[in-house]
């Protein structure tokens, strides 16, 4: 059956107290393995009544047929649990030709299953948007980071930290015109979770990129750009994903200054004079 796969399928369909029970799961298996309902109750913080109810939802009978199929499943995750698209001793030639096939159909899936109306409709918000906030963590930083730097350019109000702490009290400001795009491969990542429910408790709306179309995130989000499911979530690095982050981040740009590319480019130049005139001050200075 894949239970991660039906948890996730269902995720924004369960109430608030399955969707913790949910949460629970994704990140403790093997509790489920070793407990009964009673115990999971009070390990989600709901009842063994609720865990019952939770799995008849997924499609068990109950707690010990859920176990069951667990039990079965799990071996098999332990056997698949680092995602590469190399071998030992690959030599620098073949690890070129895999990355490369690799990343073109990596892409060619991407360009396939994008949404355009959903390209368009974020476009929209981009432009008509207050304030734009931009969030990831780790490797999901860069493509957020790298849209940071473009919007500044074309003097959009944007918002950007590496540091999550702060970028969740930034998203406390937020207000019912402001966006906020998150990247986040995983969907499943808690600080990502917290801005994306502060985000829609301010009333602003919350574009998600990520890999699944159920996972928590997408539960919290106005609009979904999903991702190739390529790699695995335990990987040696983010590759098929990285790439995935930075095209959609550079497709949302390309599109949103488009319209206006002959303003913008003198808008452009003007910006690129002022951090010229600066390298000269600072090597004058030196």
């Amino acid at each position: 059956m894949q239970i991660d796969n039906q948890v996730l399928k269902q995720y924004a369909t369960l109430s608030k107290s399955s969707q913790k029970i949910a949460d629970y799961y994704l990140c403790h298996q093997a509790d489920f393995l070793a407990n009964n309902a009673a115990k999971l109750g009070k390990l989600t913080s709901t009842s063994g009544a609720t865990i019952i109810r939770f799995c008849k939802q997924l499609g068990f009978s109950g707690l010990k047929d859920f176990q069951i199929e667990l039990a079965i499943e799990m071996p098999k995750k332990e056997s698949e649990t680092i995602d590469t698209i190399i071998q030992a001793n690959d030599q620098t030639p073949v690890v070129l030709n895999k990355l490369y096939t690799s990343l073109k159909t990596n892409l060619q899936d991407l360009a396939g299953e994008l949404d355009r109306k959903q390209i368009a409709q974020v476009v929209k918000l981009m432009k008509s948007s207050h304030m734009i906030y931009l969030e990831g963590i780790a490797a999901s930083s860069l493509p957020a980071q790298d849209l940071f730097y473009k919007l500044i350019r074309i003097g959009k109000a944007v918002c950007f930290v590496s540091d999550i702490h702060v970028a969740l009290e930034q998203v406390a400001a937020a207000q019912k015109d402001d966006l906020v795009l998150i990247f986040s491969y995983s969907g499943l990542t808690k600080e990502i979770l917290l801005i994306a429910k502060e985000a829609q408790h301010r009333g602003a709306k919350v574009v998600a990129v990520t890999r699944n179309k159920h996972s928590p995130l997408t539960a919290l989000a106005d609009i979904v750009l999903a991702l190739p499911i390529n790699e695995q979530l335990l990987r040696y690095g983010a590759v098929n994903s990285l790439f995935s982050e930075m095209f959609i981040s550079s497709l949302l740009y390309l599109s949103l200054i488009s319209p206006d590319l002959g303003k913008l480019q003198a808008k452009m130049r003007k910006t690129e004079k002022i951090v010229s005139d600066l390298k000269e001050v600072e090597e004058n200075g030196n």
